[in-house]
């Protein structure tokens, strides 16, 4: 199943950047997602692994647009790794 592509912007570049992560990391996590959950306020949250094995959540809305816009990233919890990998 090919996912749609990630909505990206100024704000969001720089958000993701205060969580340590790059957008390249974001987009290998997203294209290699070990789970998924509902979340608040038209949400997704998707867990994703980069390809050096960094476990990432991704928090998307899709409160504006059709595709997944970036709210949030950062590191797995130690419940969600427990869970999804």
């Amino acid at each position: 199943m090919r996912l749609p592509n990630l909505v990206w912007d100024a704000w969001n570049r720089e958000h993701i950047r205060k969580h340590k992560v790059k957008v390249k990391e974001v987009e290998e996590a997203y294209r290699n997602i070990v789970g998924k959950s509902g979340s608040y306020d038209n949400r997704e949250m998707f867990f994703g692994i980069t390809r050096k094995g960094r476990p990432i959540t991704i928090s998307v809305s899709y409160a504006k647009q059709k595709r997944p816009y970036i709210v949030s990233v950062r590191d797995m919890s130690k419940k969600e790794r427990r869970k999804y990998i």
